[in-house]
């Protein structure tokens, strides 16, 4: 297996189990000096800096509490050194609002020699997240 192969499939098997079994994928998968940046318009409740796996738990808690996520897709996998960037779609809904939105995102990951996640800096398509989050239910 080459090291782009690696490298992604970390990246692929954070994903994997992120969603589904956070505690293990925090404490088998994450670094302790770990950093997600998802820098994101005031309206919506979650986004900015998070540190640590704590960090990491807080924002998905924070994330899950504002929206009920959809599927993401992944369209492109690419790797340089330790270095994954992704991009994909993700299709969720808003329950505050009512509405859904579909937006394009690209995240960048990096790992450290250990294969433990020490950066997650996330890029999203923020005019239709915001737009979801705007208004009264439909």
């Amino acid at each position: 297996m080459s090291h782009d192969d690696r490298i992604i499939g970390l990246a692929k098997q954070f994903y994997g189990s992120v969603l589904s079994d956070l505690e293990s994928t925090l404490r088998d998968q994450v670094a302790d000096d770990f950093v997600l940046e998802n820098y994101l318009p005031p309206n919506i409740p979650f986004g900015g800096k998070y540190e640590g796996r704590q960090g990491l738990a807080t924002y998905f808690g924070e994330l899950a509490a504002a929206i009920d996520m959809g599927p993401l897709e992944f369209h492109e996998w690419i790797s340089e050194g330790n270095t994954v960037v992704v991009r994909g779609r993700e299709s969720s809904t808003v329950p505050a609002t009512g509405k859904r939105y579909v937006m394009d995102f690209v995240h960048w990951l990096r790992f450290d020699d250990e294969g433990k996640l020490v950066l997650l800096r996330e890029f999203n398509d923020t005019v239709k997240l915001a737009d979801a989050f705007k208004g009264d239910r439909p």
